[in-house]
């Protein structure tokens, strides 16, 4: 039986943790699912210390590498695993488990993530009436500080959320609202999706810092990472980005207007609102290479932003740029292992979007 007081949340990584603990905050009954047992073991219990705009002891109900005992019950399901791992290990240990009436929340879904996540469902067996969701970014700026300490620096404003039914979408936007001010409900998920800012603010500084990466170097990611000239460049690139959904009908915040929406900042530049924002200034940057900044970041924006952009026949030479760089470097093929042209129907995407414009 499904509990308006159960709520589900999947991965232990910071934004899993952060969800977790500010929930149980709030006095819900939070069930945290993590994928291996040996996930599970680095809690010595199952107490957190919040830290940041929230601050407090608090315990969440279950900590299990168990799906179906995770969401068992829980009328709202937070997925806040990496998107490219969600439709390949979410979704398929997930599937079997959901129930009528459940809502099911990638946050966020990246570019398509949706699209991609509610195929996987399908394709093994699930069969429940949900409502499956996307928000447009992660409600908190966070990290763990260590395991257990959760900090929250921001909690963001204007987050969009959308349902892949669009019947679904003001259920959600009302269940999230209660939970998170500032939640607004979006048209669509290609909206969502292609308001999609770290496939813009994550890879291309890693990639453009990458020796400092390799050497684990410890330095402030926004503040340091982000010159004048890289904030630049991010510009032209989310030039890109806003020019692919316009030529879908789809209007987008651009990156600058999106920081004022977001957290308020100011500035006359892109580069002078990131630097202004008070949740970005103690943001440390990654010390592997091998991080989300660029596998999540490329692999569900930017690859599938640049397959849009190709089949609209709207140049994105920076993405593609970043895309083919990243290959380079880390000898990997990001085009065919991201949201490419064999996962999803671009043409029939368009089609149905101009269909409803």
């Amino acid at each position: 039986m499904i509990s308006r007081k159960k709520i589900a949340v999947i991965s232990t990584g910071n934004g899993g943790q952060s969800m977790a603990a500010y929930l149980s905050a709030l006095g819900y009954e939070t069930a945290l699912y993590a994928r291996e047992q040996e996930r599970v073991d680095m809690f010595v219990d199952r107490k957190f210390e919040l830290h940041g705009v929230v601050e407090g002891i608090c315990e969440v109900s279950m900590i299990s590498c168990s799906m179906a005992d995770v969401i068992e019950g829980a009328y709202l399901i937070m997925v806040t695993t990496p998107a490219q791992y969600a439709a390949k290990a979410v979704a398929p240990a997930m599937a079997k488990h959901l129930r009528d009436g459940q809502m099911v929340v990638l946050n966020p879904g990246r570019t398509l993530g949706a699209h991609v996540f509610h195929h996987a469902l399908l394709k093994h067996g699930c069969t429940a009436d949900i409502a499956l969701a996307e928000t447009d970014t992660f409600v908190f700026t966070c990290r763990c500080l260590s395991v257990g300490h959760p900090n929250i620096y921001a909690i963001k404003s204007g987050v969009n959320v959308a349902a892949i039914d669009q019947k679904d979408t003001m259920r959600v936007a009302d269940a999230l609202s209660d939970l998170f001010p500032g939640i607004l409900p979006a048209e669509s998920v290609l909206h969502t999706g292609l308001s999609n800012i770290g496939m813009i603010f994550h890879p291309l500084p890693i990639l453009m810092n990458i020796t400092r990466v390799e050497a684990k170097e410890e330095f402030l990611f926004y503040a340091n990472a982000i010159s004048p000239l890289v904030a630049s460049v991010l510009e032209r690139m989310d030039a890109e980005r806003v020019s692919v959904a316009k030529a879908l009908g789809i209007t987008v915040p651009d990156a600058f207007t999106w920081m004022h929406e977001r957290y308020g900042s100011k500035g006359d530049s892109l580069y002078e609102r990131i630097h202004s924002t008070k949740a970005y200034a103690n943001v440390f940057a990654p010390t592997d290479i091998d991080t989300r900044y660029v596998y999540e970041d490329i692999l569900t924006g930017c690859v599938p932003v640049s397959c849009l952009g190709k089949a609209l026949g709207v140049e994105t030479k920076i993405i593609d740029s970043v895309i083919q760089f990243a290959t380079t470097v880390y000898d990997y093929d990001f085009h065919a292992e991201g949201t490419n042209e064999k996962k999803v129907d671009f043409r029939a995407l368009i089609e149905n979007a101009h269909a409803g414009a």
